[in-house]
C-alpha cells in the first residue's frame, strides 16, 4: 500500500484569474469629484479583456436608487457643438444610452446611470443608503429574475421544518457538493430579522405564520463552512445570468464573485460557477440576498464626501419613504432603521426553555462532526443561538463595513 499524493492546491487546479477590472457607475447630476455611485468588478467573459454582465450592472443601479427596472439606463457622456456665438462654438453635454451588447457584457470602465424622462445633468435622483432603507419590490422582480425557474421541493417528512428541513433537502454544500463541515446559511441574514418582518418577507416562507419565519427552509441553504464565510462576507452571491453559449438563451443560476479582494482563487473557483441543484428556496429571498450584498462601502462609495445628497430614507413610524437632503458625513448615522437583532432578542421569540447542550453548537447544528440532532426543535434553537452569536463576529451590516480594498 502506498500513500496517496497530496491534494492539488486550488491555485494549481484552477489557474489564478487575472485581476478583474473595476467598472464605475456615476451619478450624472453631481460634480466630477463626487465618489462613484456604484463600483463593480468585471470578471465575466473568461478572457483578459473581461467584462461585466449588463443585466447585473443595470439591476444593481436600479436597486440602490429605487428606480423601476424599465426606467433606468446606462449611458456614456459625450460633448457636441450646440451653436456658434460671439464666444465661439458652445458645446453641450449629451448622455448616449448604452444598449445591451450582443454578448451581454460591458467592456468599458466608466458609465453613468440615468433615469428615463429626466434631464441627467440636473436631476439629482435620490439614492438608498442601506438595505434597511430599501423596500422589497413585491410582485415586481427584474425581468432576469422573474424568468428564472427554480425547482420546488416536497419534504418527505412534512413535520420536519426550518433548519432540519433545509439539511434534509440539501444534504451537501450547494456549491461544492461536500458533505463534511457544512452549515446552514440564511439567504436574508438572521441579523436582518426586523427588516425581514417589516417588508413582509414571511409571505415567501413555507410556514409564513411561524414566529421566526426567517429560519424557514425557504430562506436557507447548506454551504460548506468556508464558503458560508465568503457568502456572509459578501464576497459572492447567487444570481441568474444569460450565457450566449446556451443555444436556447435560457437563464442559469450561477455564483457571482462581487469582491475578489486580491484572492488568486476566488474568481477561478467560484465565478460563474453553476451550483449544485438548488430547490425549495424562495426566489424572492435570493433576490433580497443580492440586494443585501450590494449595500457596502466597497460597492457604494457615493456618500464619501461632504457634499449634500438627495437620500431616500424609510420611516418605520410613518410607514413611508422620505426624500431628504443630507451631507455625506451625516448619512452614516442614518443608515440604521431597525435595532440589530441580538442574542437576547432571539431568545425571547419563544417562551420555551430547555437545557442547552453541553457540547459546542457546531456538532449539533452545523455538521462539524457529521452529527445532526434528531430533536428538530432543539437543533433549531441551537442554530438560532449560533447564528446570532456569529453575527457579532461577521463584518458589520450596512455601510459601516470595514473597507477591504480591491487589491
Amino acid at each position: 500500500m502506498a500513500p496517496l499524493p497530496p491534494l492539488a492546491p486550488p491555485s494549481a487546479a484552477h489557474a489564478p484569474a487575472p485581476r478583474p477590472r473595476v467598472v464605475r457607475f456615476r451619478h450624472p447630476a453631481y460634480p466630477n469629484s463626487t465618489p462613484d455611485l456604484l463600483v463593480l468588478m468585471a470578471a465575466d467573459g473568461g478572457d483578459n479583456n473581461g467584462g461585466l454582465d449588463f443585466d447585473v450592472a443595470l439591476t444593481s443601479c436600479c436597486i440602490i436608487t429605487n428606480t423601476p427596472w424599465d426606467d433606468g439606463y446606462l449611458a456614456l457622456k459625450a460633448t457636441a457643438p450646440a451653436s456658434v456665438g460671439a464666444a465661439g462654438v458652445e458645446r453641450v453635454t449629451e448622455f448616449q444610452r448604452v444598449e445591451r451588447p450582443h454578448d451581454g457584457l460591458l467592456r468599458g470602465t466608466d458609465y453613468f446611470f440615468c433615469v428615463d424622462g429626466r434631464e441627467p445633468s440636473s436631476d439629482k435622483y435620490p439614492v438608498v443608503p442601506s438595505l434597511q432603507h430599501w423596500r422589497f419590490p413585491h410582485g415586481d422582480l427584474p425581468p432576469t429574475w422573474t424568468a428564472l425557474q427554480l425547482s420546488d421541493h416536497t419534504a418527505q417528512l412534512p413535520t420536519v421544518k426550518g433548519l432540519a428541513a433545509a439539511r434534509a433537502r440539501d444534504v451537501t454544500c450547494r456549491i461544492s457538493a461536500y458533505m463534511d463541515a457544512v452549515e446552514i446559511a440564511h439567504l436574508v441574514p438572521a441579523a436582518e430579522r426586523l427588516w425581514f418582518v417589516s417588508n413582509g418577507m414571511q409571505r415567501y416562507c413555507w410556514r409564513p405564520l411561524e414566529a421566526s419565519a426567517i429560519n424557514d427552509e425557504n430562506n436557507l441553504i447548506v454551504l460548506r463552512r468556508d464558503i458560508h464565510y465568503l457568502f456572509d462576507s459578501r464576497r459572492f452571491t447567487l444570481i441568474p445570468k444569460r450565457f450566449i453559449t446556451d443555444p436556447v438563451g435560457s437563464l442559469q443560476l450561477v455564483s457571482h464573485v462581487l469582491i475578489p479582494s486580491g484572492s488568486p482563487e476566488l474568481v477561478g473557483l467560484y465565478h460563474n460557477r453553476s451550483p449544485q441543484s438548488i430547490r425549495g428556496i424562495s426566489l424572492e429571498c435570493l433576490f433580497a440576498r443580492f440586494a443585501w450584498s450590494l449595500f457596502t462601502d466597497e460597492h457604494v462609495p457615493f456618500f464619501g464626501s461632504g457634499l449634500k445628497y438627495a437620500v431616500r430614507l424609510w420611516s418605520e413610524e410613518k410607514n413611508e419613504a422620505e426624500i431628504q437632503t443630507l451631507r455625506g458625513h451625516d448619512i452614516g448615522s442614518r443608515t440604521q432603521v431597525f435595532d440589530s437583532t441580538t442574542r437576547s432578542q432571539s431568545r425571547s421569540i419563544s417562551p420555551r426553555k430547555r437545557p442547552r447542550p453541553t457540547q459546542g453548537n457546531d456538532s449539533l447544528a452545523n455538521g462539524g462532526g457529521g452529527y445532526w440532532s434528531d430533536d428538530e426543535e432543539e437543533m433549531e434553537d441551537a442554530m438560532k443561538e449560533k447564528d446570532y452569536c456569529d453575527a457579532q463576529d461577521q463584518p458589520p451590516r450596512g455601510r459601516t463595513m470595514k473597507r477591504s480594498g480591491w487589491g
